[in-house]
């Protein structure tokens, strides 16, 4: 195991959107909705990724956890830790996984052996909260290498949704701005402390029965109910004061951080949350605001992001990031890091 007083990084990263395209308009047309709601001006989500016949949750996890790994280059037998931060877990017939750990599958299937292996379920700030306890590991010298993956086949909301009289549940309609996707990462040990630093993580319970996702009772997969309006205000409302107490946290100047990433639960409503960052903690160099096309892919999303980021040319290695993750209960939570090394490079 690493010695004391070790930091960590990122040292890879990888995203990975199903080939299937699905467009807005051919599931929420002008009179599938309530009239006074037009879904595609109100979101600004114009399609979404669907997973194939043979994709579940586990497949999807696979396809990004085995890139992430290549990218970073770290023999198997050093990964130490495997998190899975999957909010669906759902076989590609929308079965429910159990046991063992989501995690222990997808390592044995990546071929990592004698890893601890978990899963943390935090809705969707899983990711970034399995990403701040691989690095607490490392720091600690427990670990040398972490795997935190995570699939999402979660457009089965969408259907359930669908099968619903959306003028008699119009907490359903925020189930339709969800798309499938996976992301991974590889944490390592650093030298450099300042490689990858967190906030402190905020928590709001009077907002935990805002959204509320669980097993469908009338047909296979999940159904999710969502007080739209009233969780988006709670994020807007705090998040000013998240935003520059985390700077202070984390002992960083705004205008140094050289792209932006908020949790995409829509891009109407990311603009939003950027205005209110510009009038609290200044301007954004480049705000990554790209989820039009792909929807909100919950605990996967900022992966996801950079991995289009990294694909259009826009990162290089050293430059900084910071994601801000938004998570249902309310749990908000923000990582700055450092690019890795030759992000530029990678297939």
């Amino acid at each position: 195991m690493v010695a004391g007083g070790t930091h960590a990084q990122i040292l890879s990263f990888a995203g990975y959107l199903p080939e299937k395209e699905i467009l807005t308009e051919s599931f929420a047309k002008l009179g599938d909705l309530p009239a006074s709601i037009e879904f595609k001006r109100l979101t600004g989500i114009n399609a979404h990724r669907e997973a194939a016949e043979d994709e579940g949750s586990l497949e999807l996890a696979l396809k990004a956890g085995q890139k992430a790994l290549e990218r970073c280059g770290i023999p198997r037998e050093e990964i130490d830790l495997v998190i899975s931060c999957s909010v669906s877990q759902l076989s590609p017939e929308l079965h429910q996984h159990i046991s063992p750990s989501f995690a222990t599958s997808i390592a044995e299937h990546l071929g990592i052996y004698g890893a601890q292996t978990f899963d943390v379920a935090n809705a969707c700030s899983s990711m970034m909260t399995s990403l701040m306890i691989a690095e607490a590991k490392i720091k600690a010298g427990k670990i040398r290498h972490a795997l935190i993956v995570s699939g999402e086949h979660i457009t089965s909301l969408i259907d359930e949704a669908k099968s619903k009289n959306l003028w008699l549940h119009s907490k359903a309609i925020a189930s339709m701005t969800v798309g499938d996707g996976a992301a991974a990462y590889v944490v390592g040990p650093s030298k450099d402390a300042k490689r990858m630093t967190f906030s402190e993580p905020f928590t709001f319970a009077q907002y935990n029965n805002h959204c509320i996702g669980e097993a469908s009772r009338e047909r296979p997969g999940p159904r999710m109910r969502t007080k739209a309006k009233q969780l988006q205000l709670g994020v807007l409302d705090n998040l000013s004061e998240f935003l520059q107490r985390s700077m202070k946290h984390m002992e960083l100047e705004w205008s140094s951080i050289d792209h932006v990433y908020s949790h995409p639960t829509t891009p109407k409503a990311v603009k939003k949350g950027a205005k209110i960052a510009e009038d609290s903690v200044g301007s954004i160099k480049f705000l990554h605001n790209d989820s039009k096309d792909i929807g909100n892919t919950a605990s996967t999303s900022h992966g996801v992001l950079l991995e289009m980021s990294r694909e259009a040319g826009h990162l290089k290695e050293d430059d900084t990031a910071i994601l801000v993750s938004f998570g249902s209960g309310l749990a908000m939570l923000a990582l700055h890091f450092h690019l890795p090394k030759g992000v530029e490079g990678w297939s």
